[in-house]
């Protein structure tokens, strides 16, 4: 029995149980470990690629949540990763997991199921913005990935749409659910650096590939429907799994992908959540000479906010992470290391009467349902995603413009620079628009 049905259904057994003893069991009440039908969220899983099966996998691990449906527009197996060798899919997760639910081809149907509370959304960079704002016109609660949008216009819209419809939302930044990154950011905050001057932010570099020929679209693949609102191009398929990512029809690249992640921390750290930079200056880039992919292999651009920070930004051979430079000393932190120098600063405890951030004591998917259940905020709000990828993009726009930009964060608004302007949004294909 799902949530909102057991809602229904407990009026009925009230006004029964006047006329007849009712024995309930032990698993309605929520006791011996279960937890009670009115407490459970309902939810949809809406692509079931690589990111999209880890979140699903982790949401059927709360007791909290039952997934009643998922949603793919590749019906059959197929092989995600960067290397192309990891078989996924929303019917190879179905039979994995032993579920007895719908799959639908497209997500409008899975919206359309009326016991569903909230999605997890797990689509290419491109569908994010139009699948996203249907959700939130939908009433459903959402666990989106990033990067938040393809472009800065959409994720104003979507913030609006969050707001307008007083859904819960929470992005997939899940750094700021672990603990050493939230001790880092406090640790700052509270000026354990002292004034910090410069932040040092490595990512991935993108990928390069040769000329290929197209190839048959595989069957059980909606190829138009995967495209839905960008321009249409040969099906291929290091365009379609996974490595869409290196295509700018689809997506930024590792600057959206990987700097949603550590422009992220920056900005938590600083206190920039719901702000953003000033100018953006490029620095370097090398592009790829052949092939579909036309995202730069290599990028260097410096992004500049208002108290005088400098965000040194690169795609490099160095672990991704991120490096605070201050009058005390400097601080890297990464997914896999924290260190400091002097070493003593990441041997310090934040002040008991010090700045506190807010973040999941638990994790990042546990944090959503909590709030979907109590209505409070989640650790990576809309607000918060939007001005993470704003940063992002803007970084993007730089190095395709090859011009320094300058940006008004309040209004969001390039400052005498109609061309990178236009930039900021995008158009779609046929009848796709924002709903």
């Amino acid at each position: 029995m799902k949530r909102r049905q057991f809602l229904g259904k407990i009026g009925k057994l009230a006004a029964f149980s006047a006329i007849a003893p009712t024995i309930i069991p032990s698993s309605a009440l929520g006791k011996s470990g279960y937890v009670a039908p009115s407490n459970r969220v309902a939810l949809g899983a809406i692509g079931l690629g690589g990111q999209g099966t880890m979140n699903a996998r982790n949401f059927l691990s709360d007791k909290r949540v039952e997934v009643v449906a998922l949603c793919d527009v590749c019906k059959s197996a197929n092989t995600y990763g960067y290397k192309h060798n990891d078989t996924k899919g929303a019917e190879v997760f179905k039979q994995q997991n032993n579920l007895n639910v719908p799959v639908y081809e497209d997500y409008r149907e899975l919206l359309a199921q009326s016991d569903i509370d909230a999605v997890s959304v797990s689509l290419p960079d491109h569908w994010h913005a139009i699948a996203y704002i249907d959700c939130a016109n939908a009433g459903k609660d959402v666990f989106g990935e990033k990067p938040l949008t393809r472009t800065i216009e959409e994720g104003r819209a979507l913030c609006e749409a969050v707001k307008r419809n007083g859904i819960i939302w929470q992005t997939g930044s899940w750094q700021r659910s672990l603990p050493k990154f939230r001790y880092v950011a406090e640790l700052i905050r509270n000026g354990v650096l002292g004034k910090v001057h410069k932040v040092e932010i490595t990512l991935p570099k993108n990928a390069a590939i040769e000329a290929l020929p197209a190839q048959p679209v595989p069957e059980g693949l909606n190829w138009d429907l995967w495209q839905g609102p960008a321009f249409r191009s040969d099906y291929h398929t290091f365009k379609a799994f996974t490595t869409w990512r290196f295509i700018s029809a689809y997506s930024a690249g590792k600057i959206a992908d990987w700097g949603a992640h550590h422009i992220d921390i920056a900005h938590w750290a600083l206190g920039y959540n719901e702000q953003g930079p000033v100018k953006i200056k490029p620095v370097s880039t090398v592009w790829p000479k052949e092939g579909f992919y036309d995202q730069p292999i290599e990028f260097r651009v410096l992004l500049e906010y208002a108290n005088g920070e400098v965000f040194d930004v690169s795609a490099s051979a160095k672990e991704p992470g991120v490096c605070f430079y201050g009058e005390k000393g400097k601080i890297s932190i990464s997914r896999s290391r924290m260190d400091s120098t002097p070493a003593i600063l990441t041997d310090m405890k934040v002040p008991t009467d010090g700045i506190r951030l807010y973040g999941s004591d638990k994790d990042h998917w546990r944090n959503f349902i909590d709030s979907v259940i109590d209505r409070r905020a989640c650790s990576t709000d809309i607000e918060i995603a939007h001005r993470t990828n704003s940063a992002c993009l803007l970084s993007e726009i730089a190095y395709r413009t090859g011009r320094t930009i300058k940006w008004d964060w309040k209004t969001e608004k390039v400052i005498g620079d109609a061309s990178a302007q236009k930039l900021c949004s995008r158009a779609y294909y046929g009848n796709w628009q924002l709903s």
